[in-house]
């Protein structure tokens, strides 16, 4: 990341959470090429307020306009014959030249039109893979044959002297040290800047007016933020008894990397809660997503793309209570079968294996341990099972959102799906 993380966690809300119609305004002051679209397609008028009951959302715009007051995003356009590899750094970084720069930010604060910038997320082997040389680059590095990159990198500029190819580079211009770095290759073909502020602008309008309609309640329990990437998820007070031991609850995830074309979404993350006499133990599930009639798999309960027009995303964010409504139905009817288990501890075995043979990338950090916790004891009944698997949940990190949610995936997969 460019700018540090910033994640809060909160178990409860009050009132002077909320946010008014201008408090949400703030987010699009910034970068507001879509604000008169917003204001008209959502009906808001700015000479009046109205207040949206969803608790600590108004932390949440603080910490992106503090966000916005950090650094710059700078969109350019370039030919490909003006993007130099400068030198290959550790790990997937690289410094990159870029000639002729015409962007008045970077001119100003640059005082050149060379412009020398690191790369940040996946920048380096997007921009590699314009060569097709990203692999063997991280091999002649790790080699140390410098000699070797020095001549693959005179060649690349000879052989592309004349190439006019344009590629879009999003670019972040760091304030505080006046540092820009390359953040992404972004699509030349309709690519609109969707971006964290207009994602929780539309969420939070539309969770709000759902608040009212449905008289129910909704709070942040959970965001984390940086530069390019959020996470917030909105805890529904709705609870739903499914029998006499097992009760559920959900919370709503949104989720956007600003680069990704299809990358602004809404899933659903379940709270199941099992009561054995005056005992209770919790533990947390996350489907693949909602089940739709006329597909073998699972989708998104809610996603848009960096494209198109403000009104297309209007029309998928109605959707938004009804696809609440659904993802509610759905697990209210798949959950039960957890009460139905028989040999706990086979369920226990069954889920170590899977993580025992789990090879997703980032949770390899926790797998020797998770897999230990799970051998360590025999469950005999499910209170127990569930008392295990939430304290296997302890073990993450609470900003690695990434391996607590495969954890969860797997967790689905086991219980409710028994694969």
């Amino acid at each position: 990341m460019i700018i540090e993380k910033q994640t809060e966690i909160y178990s409860d809300c009050t009132t002077e959470s909320f946010v008014s119609s201008n408090d949400l305004l703030k987010l699009l002051e910034k970068r507001n090429e879509f604000k008169d679209d917003l204001l008209r397609i959502f009906n808001i008028d700015e000479n009046k307020i109205e207040v949206f009951q969803i608790g600590n959302s108004k932390q949440l715009i603080l910490s992106l306009i503090r966000l916005d007051s950090l650094c710059d995003k700078i969109d350019i356009s370039k030919k490909i014959k003006d993007i130099h590899l400068f030198k290959m750094l550790e790990a997937e970084k690289a410094t990159f030249e870029i000639f002729s720069i015409e962007d008045n930010e970077i001119l100003s604060a640059n005082k050149s039109d060379l412009l020398t910038a690191e790369t940040r997320y996946s920048a380096k082997h997007d921009l590699l893979d314009l060569y097709n040389f990203s692999k063997f680059a991280n091999y002649c590095r790790d080699k140390e044959y410098e000699d070797l990159i020095d001549i693959i990198k005179k060649h690349l500029v000879a052989k592309n002297k004349d190439n006019n190819n344009q590629i879009n580079l999003r670019l972040i211009h760091k304030l505080d040290e006046n540092i820009f770095f390359i953040r992404a290759i972004t699509s030349i073909h309709g690519y609109r800047d969707y971006g964290l502020n207009f994602s929780v602008f539309v969420a939070l309008i539309a969770l709000g007016r759902y608040v009212t309609k449905s008289k129910s309640e909704i709070f942040i329990d959970h965001y984390s933020v940086n530069d390019s990437e959020i996470y917030v998820s909105f805890r529904l007070s709705k609870v739903v008894k499914l029998n006499e031991n097992l009760t559920l609850s959900i919370s709503l995830v949104l989720e956007n990397d600003e680069i990704k074309r299809s990358a602004v979404s809404f899933n659903g993350v379940c709270k199941l809660t099992y009561l054995d006499k005056n005992k209770k133990s919790e533990i947390y599930i996350k489907p693949k997503g909602l089940k739709k009639e006329g597909k073998s798999y699972a989708v998104d309960l809610l996603t848009y793309s960096h494209r198109g027009s403000v009104a297309k995303v209007y029309e998928k964010i109605e959707e938004l209570p009804k696809v609440i409504e659904e993802f509610i139905s759905q697990v209210s009817q798949d959950a039960p079968r957890i009460s139905s288990i028989k040999e706990p501890d086979d369920v226990r075995k069954f889920i170590a294996n899977k993580v025992k043979y789990s090879k997703k990338k980032e949770f390899q950090v926790y797998k020797e341990r998770v897999f230990k916790k799970l051998m360590k004891i025999s469950v005999d009944n499910t209170f127990n099972l569930f008392e295990l698997l939430r304290e296997v949940e302890d073990l993450f990190e609470h900003e690695d959102i990434v391996s607590r949610d495969f954890w969860r995936l797997k967790l689905y997969e086991a219980l409710i799906e028994k694969e």
